[in-house]
C-alpha cells in the first residue's frame, strides 16, 4: 500500500499503527490480524464486546480512512472524555 500522506508528509508506519490500534480499541475488537494489501489494511478480529460477542469480522481501512482517523484522533486530544 502507498502510504497516506498528511500535508505532503508520508505517515510513518507507527503512526499508521497507532491509528489502527485507536480503531480496534474503539471498536472493541480483539485476537487482531492485519494484512497490508495494495490499497488498503485489512483487519480481521474477533469482537470483544456488544450483542455479537465472540464472533469474529473483518473490516477495510483505506489509505483516506487511515488520514480521516488520524485527523480524528489529533482533533480529539486534549478533550476530556467520559
Amino acid at each position: 500500500m502507498e502510504r497516506p500522506k498528511i500535508e505532503g508528509r508520508v505517515l510513518s508506519y507507527s503512526e499508521i499503527l497507532r491509528v489502527i490500534g485507536r480503531y480496534l480499541d474503539r471498536h472493541g475488537i480483539g485476537e487482531t490480524r492485519v494484512i497490508e494489501t495494495g490499497d488498503s489494511f485489512i483487519l480481521q478480529g474477533v469482537l470483544q464486546t456488544g450483542p455479537r460477542t465472540g464472533e469474529r469480522d473483518t473490516y477495510q481501512l483505506s489509505a483516506e480512512d487511515i488520514v480521516d482517523l488520524r485527523n480524528d484522533a489529533t482533533a480529539q486530544r486534549g478533550k476530556q472524555i467520559f
